[in-house]
């Protein structure tokens, strides 16, 4: 993997072996599903900008609703434990990027952490 995140993603790597080891998931395996998602995330950029979020380090974290996460994953064969930590991994760079932005995590408190590259982002503006 790269120093700072999974190969191309906006996941920082430290976040990447924790939420690995918190779901007692392959630390390589969750990173390809990371890839893999961080390449469908871009066709679903539009929908993201409705809700709120905050830019920095190269990153966007939204505060979407639930409900896009059954969508995103649809579309990949991601299933149980491995589902579960992608999208942990993604909640949890979220937040720290709420906190870094000084902005209000609450935002996330019933709501799902998705996180993309800004210039995956900027692609789509």
């Amino acid at each position: 993997m790269a120093e700072d995140t999974a190969r191309i993603t906006a996941i920082e790597t430290s976040i990447v072996s924790r939420t690995a080891d918190d779901f007692d998931v392959d630390e390589e395996e969750l990173a390809d599903a990371l890839e893999v998602l961080a390449g469908g995330l871009k066709g679903h950029h539009s929908r993201l900008e409705q809700y709120p979020y905050v830019s920095g380090d190269e990153r966007r974290a939204y505060a979407a609703a639930p409900d896009e996460w059954e969508e995103l994953l649809e579309s990949h064969e991601f299933d149980g434990e491995l589902a579960d930590a992608v999208r942990a991994a993604h909640d949890h760079q979220a937040e720290a990027l709420f906190v870094a932005n000084e902005a209000d995590s609450d935002e996330l408190e019933d709501a799902s952490g998705v996180v993309i590259g800004v210039d995956t982002a900027e692609q789509f503006e």
